[in-house]
């Protein structure tokens, strides 16, 4: 095998990403690289000509291999930085998206004056939510449900990792289901939700690295992609306290439909729209009738 420096293995790396079509090609070489070596980016410039072992050269050019072929780089690397905590993910758990943190940032600032909230998280995945709550409302309890084994496993490693397993129920079932067996009706200072919302069109259209490695239950929203949303609208009313708040992540054009849902509950007021960084709108909120 040729014999590597670090500076060589990153520039052959990143052309071989390059000529794949990766869109940051040499960040992603060091990304790679620093998982299985554990050099930092500072190091890779330091020690740039600091001779790289062959099997950390081989094992290397497996993970490039690996994200030429379109394998989320989440998935390679098994973290994804989402709120400034790193997270655990697995493979057949949907990646934490920084749209997502829009909703987390909205529901943070609303809750900011709220003593000890009870919170309730559903469709967690990796608990990317749950997780972010809980760690920057330091006296939040937090519920967080997914019908999904392997998102459960994932979530409650992330639980683990910030050691929260106190403040955080993880429940496995279906959407609502958990929260109204463990009780809680009428005991929600707010529920949050970023739920399945692709439609069949869009589905089709979506990119090959998300429609060819990520789980299709947690992307798949039904014909026109708000079937979740009305399942979850059929009954959150009857957990959340007056006042409470309930908030989505919804897809840049689901804002005036779910809006027409929510007024239609009869039981919800000052229901606002709010957009992401791109200018898209992203996220839906509201608050129960006093």
């Amino acid at each position: 095998m040729v014999a590597y420096t670090i500076e060589s293995i990153l520039k052959e790396g990143a052309s071989l990403l390059k000529d794949a079509g990766i869109s940051s090609p040499y960040l992603e070489a060091q990304i790679l690289l620093e998982n299985i070596s554990g050099y930092r980016k500072i190091d890779m410039i330091v020690y740039k000509d600091r001779p790289v072992d062959g099997k950390t050269a081989e094992k290397f050019f497996q993970l490039i291999d690996e994200r030429r072929k379109g394998k989320p780089i989440q998935y390679i690397t098994g973290h994804q930085e989402f709120m400034g905590l790193d997270f655990c993910v697995h493979e057949n758990v949907l990646i934490p998206r920084r749209d997502t943190e829009v909703l987390v940032e909205k529901v943070l600032q609303l809750l900011k004056d709220k003593e000890k909230p009870v919170i309730a998280d559903i469709c967690t995945g990796t608990g990317a939510i749950a997780v972010s709550l809980a760690y920057y409302i330091s006296d939040s309890f937090v519920y967080a449900t997914d019908i999904s084994l392997y998102a459960v496993e994932c979530c409650r490693e992330n639980i683990d990792r910030y050691g929260l397993k106190d403040r955080i129920k993880l429940l496995r079932g279906d959407l609502l289901e958990p929260l109204f067996e463990e009780g809680l009706e009428g005991k929600l200072d707010a529920l949050v939700s970023n739920p399945p919302y692709i439609s069949n069109k869009d589905m089709e259209s979506l990119p090959d690295n998300v429609r060819g490695f990520e789980p299709h239950l947690a992307l798949y929203g039904g014909e026109d992609g708000m079937e979740y949303y009305r399942r979850i609208l059929k009954d959150a009313s009857r957990l959340l306290k007056k006042s409470g708040l309930l908030a989505f992540e919804i897809g840049w054009d689901q804002g005036a439909e779910l809006t027409k849902l929510l007024e239609a509950e009869g039981v919800y007021r000052d229901i606002k729209v709010e957009k992401d960084l791109a200018g898209l709108d992203r996220i839906v909120y509201c608050f129960m009738e006093e």
